[in-house]
């Protein structure tokens, strides 16, 4: 599929376009690019033939890789699956990008360190993944930076953000809304840190990435603020005004097939200086999202 407007607007290709951050892009993107957009139906990142004839018929100026298998507990049973999209996917988008020249932005995430610091993430820490879907991600992370010359990797947290119609997937704040209707007491963990970050928040970050230019290579990016999981779920009660008994647990008594990192916030002192920029706090990510989703 295809949308866009003036052979003039700069081109660019999205994988992953049904996907719920692709859909916040296309959102804020749609009138100010010319969109190619790409999912599995129309070009398979696990086929690097796919993906070479479709870079070869669009010519895009500017690739932005969002596709990813991200049901982290599922991915500790279907490693081999994740493996293939995240890691050989990733790995196919970097080798035609490179290629043919073409500047890329991929999506990355915080599971990509262990979690063992207790101060904020940069981007000079070296990644310990300790789930699949982290060392996957890595692993996708390290052959951009083997391929390709012109990249930006934007490592993010607890991504949320309006859903496409009949996604498969779901966020933090869809599942807390949709546990309050049906329950009277819900239990979060509250001994796992990091920042929620919204979708809108985000695609504005990879507009000025694409738009100033800066220095290539590996940036972090989420919510200002640090937090635990039961403070997100009691935020995003609080601003619906969600009656509901909410209880802070150990992670050791909300047992996960994948382990998560104990401590993962974002130091977002480099993006904030190479484009000059103040990342909004958490809470007001999820007042600008639950505005344009629902009427209280």
């Amino acid at each position: 599929m295809k949308t866009g407007g003036k052979n003039k607007k700069l081109k660019i290709l999205i994988t992953g376009a049904s996907g719920q951050l692709g859909k916040k892009i296309i959102e804020l993107f749609d009138k100010k690019y010319q969109l190619i957009l790409t999912d599995i139906q129309n070009m398979d990142i696990t086929n690097i033939l796919q993906v070479k004839n479709t870079i070869i018929k669009e010519k895009p100026d500017f690739i932005i890789h969002s596709a990813a298998y991200t049901q982290v507990d599922k991915a500790e049973e279907n490693k081999d699956i994740c493996k293939k999209i995240n890691t050989f996917g990733t790995k196919n988008i970097a080798v035609i990008a490179s290629k043919f020249n073409i500047p890329l932005i991929y999506i990355s995430t915080d599971f990509v360190f262990d979690g063992k610091k207790n101060t904020p993430y940069n981007e000079k820490d070296v990644p310990k993944p300790i789930s699949i879907y982290g060392q996957t991600k890595y692993a996708g992370e390290k052959f951009i930076q083997k391929f390709c010359k012109k990249y930006y990797i934007i490592r993010t947290s607890w991504l949320f953000g309006e859903l496409p119609k009949d996604y498969p997937g779901t966020n933090f704040v869809e599942v807390m809304l949709k546990l309050a209707k049906e329950k009277k007491e819900l239990k979060v963990v509250n001994d796992q840190i990091g920042s929620p970050t919204y979708t809108g928040d985000l695609v504005k970050i990879i507009f000025k990435m694409i738009t100033q230019k800066p220095t290539y290579g590996i940036y972090h990016f989420s919510g200002k603020g640090a937090c635990s999981w039961y403070d997100f779920a009691k935020e995003i009660f609080a601003q619906t005004k969600t009656r509901i008994n909410l209880t802070p647990i150990k992670s050791v008594n909300y047992p996960q097939k994948a382990p998560r990192p104990a401590y993962s916030y974002l130091d977002k002192r480099k993006i904030e200086k190479a484009l000059n920029i103040k990342p909004r706090r958490w809470q007001k990510m999820i007042k600008s999202f639950l505005s344009n989703k629902y009427d209280f």
